[in-house]
Formats: C-alpha cells, structure tokens, sequence
C-alpha cells in the first residue's frame, strides 16, 4: 500500500507544481510596463477629439452670433489619462494520504482595468477674453501673412475694413454698407505685383524704437505690365509717386504721404461679418429671431463661409452642429468655405494669449 501511496503523492505534487507554475507565469509577464504602448493611439484620438471639438465650438458660435447670442469659448487647458492595470493570483492545494483518498488542487487569476482621464477646460473670459477677441489685429500680422503667401483677397476681405480711406463691405446689422469697388481691384493689382516680386514688405530697424514694418515697391526696370499695375497701385491708394517705401500704421487716413493706412477688425468683428452673411430658415427671420442675411453687391461674389442647414442630420459634412431646431453644417465638398473656416481657426489660435485667469476652471473626470 505504501508504494502505491508514493505514486499518488508524486502525481499529485506534479500536479499542484503545474498549477502554481501558471498564474506565476500571468504575474511575471504583468510586470512589464505597456504606457508606452499607448501613446500612439491616445496622442491620436485625442488630437482627433480636441480638434473636432473646437470647429463644432466655432461654428456652434458663429450660429449664435447669427442670432444674436452671446458665444462662449472653452479652451481644453490640459489632458491627463491615467491607466492601471492589476493581476492577482491564488493556489490551494489539498492532500489526502489515505490509501483511497485523492489530492485536490485549485487555482484562480484575476484581472483589472482601468482608464481615469482628466480633461480640464478654462473659460475664456475677462482680460483674455478682451485682448484675445475684442482687440483689432495689428496690420504688421496683416501684412506678413500675405507676404508669406497667403492669398491676398482672403486676407484684405476678411481682416481689413478699409486700407487708405479704400472700403470693404461690413455685413453686421449696425455698420451694413457695401465695399467700395476699388477694393476687388487691389485685391488683382496686389496680388500680381506680389507674385512678380515687385511689391513686398520688410521690417526696418531703429535703435532705442520699435520695429517698422514698411510696404515697399522695387526699383529698377520692370515690364510694361508690372509698370501699369505699379501706377494703377498708387491711384487706387493715392500714393505718392515719389516714394517706393510707405510705414504701414493702425488708422483711417494717412496724416504723411509716405504712410500706408490700414483699419482691421478683430476676431469678434471678423465673426460677426462672417456670421451675418449666410443663410438661415426664413421663418427665424419672420418672426424676429434673427435679422436678414447680408448679400453683396458685388458680381460674383460668394459668402466668405458658406454654412448651410438641413432639419436632417447631413451624411457628408465638414462640421456641424444642431442649434435652434436645425443641423448647421459646412459642406465636405466646398473647399473654399473650409479654407476659410480653417483660416478663421488659424486667427483664433494666433490672437491666444495666456494670461492669468480668474475664471472657473471645469475639470472632467472618468
């Protein structure tokens, strides 16, 4: 009997060493690290939420402007995503050494997950709100936009309301009025000196001052096209001939002949010319809830964004969102309203600045 008691304690004991051998295995393999592994993928789906969400916020504000609301503006401040990741393991092994007893043995793994993050928001209120949306643009970030290759008329048609006593249409209730039409004949003029090199901007040093930013036009030969465009230039702005470098300064009439005056508008006026200018359900206009579309009176010429509504959730669009009762959206396909839109985006994060707030700061927890 004893022999036969051996084997089965042998059995057994090979038996409970495998079953302890499996959950150390589970618990020495949890031991490696796997952050790494997921910066990839939350970097990604994270910058894909972030940015979704802030082209919903502009549009969801420049439908509220449309009707006279008052936009809010929440900037993600921060991101925080916590993981972690428990293995817990147990054996329990029995044993019966009668000769007709048999061993017994169990085992149990556990596993827990979690993923925390932590999205803080802060409102934009306050000074920043002031200095970030109510404060013109300097006409220097102006000018070296279209020096960099921005398309002149996107940049004058929706930053400058007029550029030597010239005009541009203001579509806003309060200050409606059409552009002058030398306007759409510097946005050509402009753009093809531009292109050839003749018209330019740089910066001119001056010690114990500030920079300035002067617009300048070559000297030396130049081809009967590019003269003719030189001339048509200085009467469109009533520059004087005898000077090829203007300062460009903040205001409505030149007060010195070698001076180039520029009157932009801020972000809050860009959006508001902007959110003006498309369309809306007839009946909100009937009933008051908001004022008639602005249309311009120049041929040709479109919205700067054109957003569009729908009762029905649109299948194919570039952003949209649903306020008073209605799907407002830009369409995928209309590239000219989305390189707008982005432009619009891009003024918003170059007008940012980060000062201290007093403001709420909303943080979400999972």
């Amino acid at each position: 009997m004893i022999p036969s008691l051996n084997r089965k304690l042998i059995v057994l004991h090979t038996h409970v060493r495998s079953v302890l051998l499996f959950p150390l295995i589970l618990v020495i393999t949890s031991c490696s690290s796997f952050g790494p592994t997921m910066v990839p993928e939350d970097q990604f789906n994270y910058n894909k939420a972030i940015a979704e969400s802030t082209q919903e916020q502009l549009l969801i504000n420049l439908v509220r402007l449309r009707y006279s609301e008052t936009p809010v503006f929440l900037k993600v401040s921060s991101v925080i995503s916590q993981y972690s990741r428990v293995f817990n393991a147990n054996a329990n092994v029995g044993a019966n050494t009668a000769a007709t007893g048999t061993g017994t043995a169990s085992a149990g793994t556990g596993a827990l997950w979690s993923d925390r993050p932590t999205i803080t928001y802060i409102p934009v209120s306050g000074r920043e709100f002031s200095r970030n949306l109510l404060t013109p643009i300097p006409p220097s970030a102006v000018f070296e936009m279209m020096q960099s290759g921005w398309p002149v008329k996107l940049v004058l048609q929706s930053i400058v309301w007029s550029i030597n006593d010239i005009r541009s249409e203001i579509a806003r209730p309060a200050h409606r009025r059409q552009a002058d039409p030398e306007m759409f004949q510097l946005f050509h003029v402009w753009r093809d000196l531009r292109e050839a090199g003749v018209l330019g901007t740089r910066k001119i040093k001056t010690k114990g001052k500030e920079d300035t930013l002067v617009m300048y036009l070559r000297g030396g030969p130049l081809s009967e096209s590019e003269q003719n465009n030189v001339t048509k230039l200085r009467e469109l702005l009533s520059l004087d001939s005898e000077v090829n470098q203007y300062k460009i300064v903040y205001g409505l009439v030149p007060q010195h002949k070698g001076e180039l005056t520029v009157l932009t508008g801020s972000i809050w006026d860009i959006m508001l010319n902007i959110a003006w200018q498309f369309e809306v359900p007839s009946t909100h206009i009937q009933n008051g809830r908001t004022g008639d579309t602005f249309y311009s009176g120049h041929d040709h010429s479109t919205p700067p964004i054109k957003i569009r509504y729908s009762e029905e959730k649109p299948d194919d669009a570039f952003v949209t969102v649903q306020e008073h009762g209605y799907w407002f959206y830009i369409d995928q396909r209309d590239r000219e309203s989305k390189r707008v839109f982005s432009f619009l985006q891009l003024l918003l994060n170059l007008a940012e600045t980060s000062t201290p707030s007093n403001a709420p700061i909303i943080s979400i927890s999972n």
